[in-house]
């Protein structure tokens, strides 16, 4: 095992112990007719990824790019998040505002993802 693999594998067991499963769902397909305009539903996957869920702190938050209702979320590497991604926590949906992969060498180890509601 590579020093990053070591890295995933310990961030994997801290967000699992200290974590919550998060649902990511993800839909593709949907195709939109552009001469009636009728939408033929895509398919919809859904990930189960462990994930910390955070506020942002204060100092952060600007009123615009970052506001109040934002949370942040640390997920393990499980699954790659997506912009089009929908997450549900509490059984509450939160959508993307931002992603922030940590990724040295090619070796996936956190998912850093701005949600907001």
């Amino acid at each position: 095992m590579s020093f990053y693999e070591d890295m995933a594998a310990t961030a994997g067991r801290l967000i699992s112990k200290f974590g919550q499963t998060v649902t990511v769902t993800r839909t593709s397909g949907e195709e939109v007719d552009p001469i009636t305009g009728i939408v033929t539903a895509g398919t919809e996957e859904t990930f189960l990824p462990k994930g910390i869920f955070q506020k942002i702190p204060d100092s952060l938050i600007d009123g615009s790019r970052i506001t109040d209702s934002d949370r942040m979320l640390i997920l393990d590497d499980t699954v790659a998040v997506d912009q089009s991604d929908m997450i549900t926590i509490s059984g509450q949906e939160w959508p993307i505002q931002d992603i922030k992969p940590s990724n040295p060498a090619g070796t996936p180890l956190v998912y850093f993802v701005r949600v907001r509601r």
